[in-house]
């Protein structure tokens, strides 16, 4: 049997290893931490809004959705983000091919005062400073 030192030493040598290729690879960049764009985390935080822009009319949009909404209008703080996302969430709305009706009524129904109205029809360059 080995010594109960000789397993504790190897093991503190096999984790100073592991220690060690981990910083040496970090300053290689072989590790590469993707972030998703601000475009892909408003679509993340929407996708709860299809259930609602997808159902009949009377249908009432989910806590999830108006939570995803609000986060997304709070997160949109200057001229450049407010355009940015307005031409990501049109061109997300024209795919949904939802109602506009759905919408337009979608901040009202979540008591969200959105930056911009949103849907496959509204002309992003009319945003204002």
């Amino acid at each position: 049997t080995i010594p109960i030192k000789q397993t504790k030493m190897r093991k503190s040598i096999s984790i100073a290893f592991v220690i060690a290729i981990t910083i040496f690879m970090s300053h290689l960049n072989v590790f590469t931490v993707y972030s998703l764009t601000p475009c892909e985390e408003a679509t993340n935080l929407l996708t709860p809004c299809l259930r609602y822009l997808w159902a009949p009319p009377e249908a009432k949009p989910s806590p999830e959705c108006c939570s995803g909404l609000d986060k997304v209008n709070k997160g949109v703080k200057t001229y450049d983000d407010r355009h940015d996302m307005c031409i990501c969430l049109s061109s997300e709305a024209a795919i949904t091919s939802a109602d506009q009706y759905k919408f337009d009524n979608l901040p009202k129904l979540c008591n969200v005062a959105l930056f911009a109205p949103v849907g496959p029809k509204f002309d992003c360059s009319t945003i204002k400073v």
